[in-house]
């Protein structure tokens, strides 16, 4: 382990509140030590960092077109401290903001679709679809995803998966960074389009991420504690007032723990992170080398999960539907802009006038009067521009052509499906199901590759509760199983829809067809269906709870105790036990005839010859 650092307990911003910033002295306590490996650490990611930077140009720049046109506040030009003119207005290039709200369309039916807190949208289960589940197990899963779902919903999980889908839809990429935190259990964070790098493995998944973003020295304080700022930071706190609400630029990468090589020492190898961990995370503060970096700890899985709306082999980034319609809404502005021009020049047209006007007062304001002389030639004072009213519906119609195809690249029609369903009305609820499923199509595999991410976070999630000791111990059944996450959210209950829509289609059916066997003497068609795993899939298409269903073993066992009553109530005994019975009765006087008799008519019956 590197000296000066401690790779055993919680990192500080793990722990960090307001209430640990309270007991920070002015002036640390001690000097922490410094760290002899950070020399060549720092060297490494400096070029690192500058070959990232590198590399994501062309798609920094594209995203910067993106924003402009969909969404100006998720764009950072370059990550520089003390902007102070961040509040300016951003957005002066969108006057058709058609492009704005397809995104939120999109992105909202994409977070309630997927993510809803107010549903259940995942549950967990065997990887292994032959291990059978008993009811430990299920018992189990169902405790857990409880908790799970109550960890999110006190998260900020909820809230940054908004904000990612719409990152998501715009640029085609969002990262998300899953912490452990001292209050919330888990806390997650979202950096914006410019503030990060992104690299791949040879798997072609994500295993390296880096941003440089701005922090207050109050900021970084409470977040890496007093001891490990440098001395300018340390300087500023001291100094207090003000002073505390100076930025400076904090650099953070995640990366794979691979050793690096130092020429200057005997061992001829740096790593800063012990090789237990696969990946490596540091921050540090851009430019200021100093002793030691701000925070350094290690990671046994990569915990920040990349939604990519889809993706070229190769590449860190993604590609978005917002880049489809980026020539759609570029022309939609400039129509808009012509359109409010040509109705000014129709309101207010450029005047003219004669030379005899020159330097004198003209207006063509309501109830001013300007005073000309007309000659034998015309007018003294007439409009240059008059338009064509018939260009006017024109332009109106085509602006309106274009707005439809962004609406389209953004699959407005896909999560408005009902309120913009024109021509014949869906009849019944196959029909719906399957207008449904054919919009649903286009997004089948965006939806899969989100889950894929999803599951990742939520894995990391159940890392974290187990490492904090709030899951139950795995039942002897689950261990060494490998768990796997189902997601049973909206949207793929919608694409689910059709399955179930056809079993019941099938089964009634099947129900027909058992009268007209019957009526014909001919077996019953049902028998060519497993009615007992036909339930089970109708269930979990339906996502019915799991524990409200028997496990074959408990079906198995409710069988036998059921077949058992009733061979038992058959049995000869039993059988002569009623006929004893029903001979006494026969034998017993009543006044009006034999308690057997009484008995028979109080149920309505008639004995012989009565």
């Amino acid at each position: 382990m590197p000296d000066g650092l401690d790779f055993n307990g919680p990192v500080n911003y793990e722990v960090m509140t307001t209430t640990l910033l309270s007991r920070q002295p002015v002036q640390p306590a001690r000097k922490a030590d410094p760290v002899k490996e950070w020399g060549v650490t720092f060297n490494h990611l400096t070029t690192r960092m500058n070959s990232l930077r590198t590399w994501r140009y062309s798609w920094w720049t594209y995203w910067g077109e993106l924003a402009e046109y969909f969404s100006p506040k998720r764009w950072i030009y370059l990550a520089v401290a003390n902007r102070t003119w961040r509040g300016s207005p951003i957005n002066d290039q969108i006057v058709d903001s058609t492009g704005l709200q397809a995104v939120r369309t999109c992105a909202g039916g994409m977070w309630s679709g997927l993510t809803n807190p107010n549903t259940p949208w995942f549950k967990l289960g065997s990887a292994l679809n032959w291990v059978k589940q008993d009811a430990a197990a299920k018992a189990w899963f169902e405790s857990t995803q409880n908790k799970i779902y109550a960890v999110l919903a006190q998260s900020n999980f909820y809230d940054i998966m908004h904000q990612a889908f719409a990152d998501e839809v715009i640029i085609g990429t969002a990262p998300v960074i899953c912490y452990e935190d001292y209050d919330d259990v888990v806390r997650f964070y979202l950096p914006c389009a410019g503030e990060y790098y992104l690299g791949i493995g040879p798997r072609l998944t994500h295993d390296t991420f880096a941003r440089e973003f701005t922090l207050t020295c109050l900021q970084i304080v409470e977040m890496f504690g007093l001891e490990n700022c440098p001395s300018d930071v340390q300087k500023l706190w001291a100094d207090e007032g003000g002073s505390v609400d100076q930025e400076f630029v904090v650099c953070h990468i995640i990366e794979p723990n691979y050793l690096l090589a130092d020429r200057k020492s005997s061992k001829g190898t740096v790593q800063m992170v012990p090789s237990s961990f696969p990946y490596r995370e540091l921050y540090w503060i851009k430019g200021n080398k100093g002793d030691r970096p701000l925070s350094a700890r290690g990671f046994m899985s990569f915990p920040v999960g990349v939604f990519l709306w889809s993706q070229v082999q190769n590449d860190a980034y993604g590609r978005s539907p917002c880049m489809d319609a980026l020539g759609d809404n570029k022309q939609v502005q400039k129509e808009t802009l012509r359109k409010a021009e040509f109705i000014e020049k129709g309101v207010r047209p450029p005047m003219g006038a004669n030379v005899q006007m020159k330097n004198e007062p003209a207006s063509i304001q309501p109830a001013h009067i300007t005073y000309v002389t007309a000659d034998q030639t015309g007018k003294g004072f007439w409009p240059l521009f008059e338009p064509n009213p018939a260009w006017l519906p024109a332009l109106t119609a085509d602006i309106e052509l274009v707005n439809q195809r962004i609406e389209k690249c953004l699959f407005v029609d896909v999560f408005m499906a009902i309120t913009q369903m024109a021509g014949v009305q869906p009849r019944n609820e196959l029909e719906l199901t399957q207008r449904n499923l054919e919009r649903l199509q286009s997004l089948g595999p965006v939806i899969t590759s989100t889950e894929g991410t999803l599951s990742v976070l939520l894995q990391r999630v159940l890392d974290i509760m187990i490492r904090r000791k709030m899951v139950d111990p795995l039942p002897p059944s689950l261990r060494d199983v490998p768990l796997k996450v189902s997601f049973i959210s909206l949207m793929r209950m919608a694409q689910r829809a059709s399955e179930a829509v056809a079993m019941k289609d099938v089964m009634a059916t099947a129900g027909g067809l058992e009268s007209a066997a019957q009526a014909a003497g001919l077996p019953s068609p049902i028998r060519v269906i497993n009615l007992d795993k036909a339930m089970r899939e109708y269930a979990d298409s339906q996502n019915f709870p799991i524990s409200a269903i028997y496990t074959e073993e408990e079906v198995a066992a409710n069988d036998k105790a059921h077949a058992a009553a009733m061979q038992q109530a058959q049995a000869p005994q039993n059988l002569m036990a009623a006929v004893q019975a029903a001979h006494t009765l026969s034998q017993t006087s009543t006044g009006g005839g034999t308690a057997l008799s009484a008995a028979v008519q109080g149920m309505g019956g008639t004995m012989p010859g009565g």
